[in-house]
């Protein structure tokens, strides 16, 4: 690996701090479809994949790994399926990325990095933004549960509801409002 490259990586976990791989996305459409459909009688894995449009081999992997955590039950065979393995009121989204991911987001890898700079991380300002983001992440994926996701999802759907792509650019500046910022020295000095 060239150094261009090296430094492109790091660049691009910068850019992206909040992705989450295809199996952490395809594991929490499924327990979605689960939670909604499963109340009466088990979901088969054909059916996820289907209404989902996830590749069935993928997602009974996915499913796999949720059913050995206790997330769901399944049962194999002609009236077998896939159910919640508790109340959806008891599984929040942090557990379900934590089971298939491992992490929440790759913002531990960002802070993973090494630092170079001369103050050293300790006094990172740019690491506390990160520090900051990780922690608001974690606190809302932990108290959102799948029944408040499946609530959300049925009102979205009963009020014909849409839900844009991004969060307008306009309602993400300023970061930091300008009075909180100290002001800069005067140059020359």
């Amino acid at each position: 690996m060239t150094g261009g490259q090296t430094a492109m990586s790091r660049c691009d976990k910068l850019w992206h701090p909040m992705k989450i791989s295809t199996k952490g996305e395809y594991g929490l459409r499924a327990m979605l479809h689960i939670a909604m459909h499963g109340e009466t009688c088990p979901v088969t894995s054909h059916e996820i994949a289907r209404h989902q449009a996830i590749p069935e081999p993928y997602l009974r992997q996915i499913l796999a790994l949720l059913s050995k955590d206790g997330l769901i039950h399944s049962n194999r065979g002609p009236q077998g399926g896939h159910v919640l393995g508790r109340p959806a009121s008891q599984i929040t989204m942090r557990h379900i990325l934590m089971t298939l991911e491992g992490q929440t987001t790759s913002v531990d890898q960002i802070l993973a990095l090494p630092c170079h700079i001369e103050i050293g991380s300790e006094h990172c300002a740019i690491r506390e933004v990160f520090l900051e983001v990780k922690a608001a992440v974690e606190r809302i994926l932990s108290a959102t549960t799948l029944e408040h996701v499946v609530a959300r999802q049925r009102h979205i759907l009963s009020q014909g509801i849409s839900v844009p792509h991004d969060l307008a650019a306009v309602s993400l500046l300023p970061i930091i409002s300008d009075a909180a910022l100290p002001s800069a020295p005067p140059r020359g000095r």
